[in-house]
């Protein structure tokens, strides 16, 4: 498939420099060894920004570093979704046998998407995938199906935040972050996808992208325990 990468933007918690970006893919700096601190929102209302959760408040500043005040088709993709919010409603429920409903309406997969949806009165199509792996490279590719069925741009967005409770065991994203582009026609990006068989893998691609394409590499694969995607970027 082929497309013209307009803009993209990566955000996080830990890394909010062009510099530490810069370190972090060369592998000088490690996010661990710095503190969080959230994306502060300016160009939403007090009342909006504090009623986000960190997962939304990433999404939406990568998203707005691409499109700022314009309106497009959204696709939107993350593995673990409002993770943390659905834990505390799972312990809530047990100790209490009730949950809010306003935190579970926003708890489901589709909430932070539908949330950058009403906040901005965008009525442009939105589609949220949930993926096991290979996420970011399947938001582009249905990105790249609205490109075929006429959008003249697509805002694709991956974001997930580590699981918050530490002595739960389960595999979690090394840090919180949220990466956005802007697609396009054109063909100076083409994107294969090829079968392929691994032991290992894990779901945050949108941040080993983020990565080659700060190191700069123009030609890469990311690979998936059942996929490997080739990507070509023409300078």
């Amino acid at each position: 498939m082929n497309f013209h990468l307009s803009k993209w933007h990566t955000v996080s918690t830990r890394l909010h420099t062009p510099q530490h970006w810069h370190d972090w893919a060369h592998g000088i700096l490690n996010p661990n060894t710095l503190a969080d601190t959230a994306p502060e929102l300016p160009f939403l209302p007090a009342m909006q920004r504090r009623r986000l959760s960190l997962s939304a408040r990433l999404m939406f500043q990568a998203a707005y570093e691409v499109v700022g005040e314009q309106h497009c088709p959204t696709v939107f993709v993350s593995h673990d979704g409002e993770l943390n919010r659905s834990l505390a409603l799972w312990q809530t429920l047990l100790r209490e046998n009730s949950v809010s409903p306003t935190s579970f309406g926003l708890s489901v997969h589709n909430a932070l998407v539908g949330q950058w949806s009403m906040l901005r009165g965008d009525t442009s199509e939105n589609t949220a995938l949930a993926a096991q792996y290979d996420g970011w490279e399947l938001a582009i590719a249905e990105a790249v199906a609205l490109l075929h069925e006429g959008a003249k741009q697509v805002l694709v967005i991956a974001a997930d935040e580590p699981l918050g409770q530490p002595e739960i065991h389960a595999t979690r994203a090394p840090f919180p972050y949220a990466v956005a582009a802007l697609l396009q026609h054109g063909d100076d990006c083409t994107l294969t996808r090829h079968p392929h068989t691994q032991t290992t893998g894990d779901y945050w691609g949108a941040l080993h992208w983020t990565k080659h394409m700060l190191l700069p590499k123009h030609h890469f694969t990311q690979h998936y325990p059942t996929s490997a995607w080739q990507w070509h970027i023409t300078p």
